[in-house]
């Protein structure tokens, strides 16, 4: 589902609280450098115009929204940057990310900012220095192994995950990892980032980017693809379980 709206919310997310989420994208329509196959959103659509919100629209809104809020004495926990696609990809996302810290740290002081992102941005210079004015960065990494990666993610042949991971890697203790695990059937080809040897490849990433925790979830909302299928809660948590016995911080979700 596309949001209508700039600014969304507050929702309750499993993971972040009451969070008011940041749109960046123009409504109803996505743009993405990700074609995930279990995107809430939708798969990507040629037809939809490439456009973002100005800067200006944002803020004004966003000042609105949280006089709203602060007037009503509604605590919110988070202001998260989603919406329809990739968030990092607006050309002025990092002087958005100073303008919101400043604007939050007005109204909402001890609420934290969250960014999740596909990071397909983070080789930018500007993009690795917008992490310093967010809490709680959160980078994607659904699969250690390129071609698992190809299948959920879908990315441009011209992408280089490998480069990424080792982009990741750079970022060492200054990050948050979320991993979404899933199975299924797509295009006659089967998927499954569950197994022992995925969870490996996984665990050997994590080290080596030592992030501050790893947020593991499965299917919440209706995917584009109805062949996947929803982790159960029992094996989630004994995946991360043996994730968090190589001292790493893990929630399951």
């Amino acid at each position: 589902m596309l949001h209508s709206g700039i600014i969304y919310g507050p929702i309750n997310s499993r993971r972040f609280g009451l969070s008011l989420g940041i749109n960046l994208i123009s409504p109803n329509s996505k743009v993405c450098s990700y074609n995930c196959i279990y995107c809430e959103c939708g798969l990507n659509n040629d037809s939809y115009k490439i456009s973002f919100v100005s800067e200006e629209d944002l803020i004004n809104t966003l000042k609105e929204n949280l006089n709203l809020l602060k007037n009503k004495n509604i605590q919110i926990d988070a202001i998260t940057y989603s919406g329809n696609g990739e968030p990092t990809l607006h050309p002025d996302f990092f002087s958005i990310t100073k303008k919101v810290k400043k604007i939050k740290d007005k109204f909402f002081p001890n609420t934290k900012t969250v960014l999740l992102t596909n990071g397909t941005q983070v080789f930018k210079k500007e993009i690795k220095e917008s992490i310093t004015y967010i809490d709680i960065p959160v980078f994607k990494i659904d699969s250690a192994n390129i071609q698992t990666a190809k299948k959920i993610n879908q990315f441009s042949n011209y992408f280089d995950y490998n480069a990424y991971l080792s982009e990741l890697m750079k970022l060492k203790n200054k990050i948050y990892i979320q991993t979404i695990l899933i199975k299924g059937i797509i295009n006659n080809e089967h998927i499954n980032n569950t197994t022992k040897e995925e969870i490996d490849a996984l665990i050997s990433v994590y080290l080596k980017i030592s992030p501050i925790k790893i947020y593991l979830y499965t299917l919440d909302r209706k995917p584009p693809f109805q062949t996947l299928i929803k982790i159960p809660t029992e094996e989630l948590l004994k995946i991360s379980n043996y994730i968090s016995s190589f001292g790493l911080n893990v929630a399951a979700y």
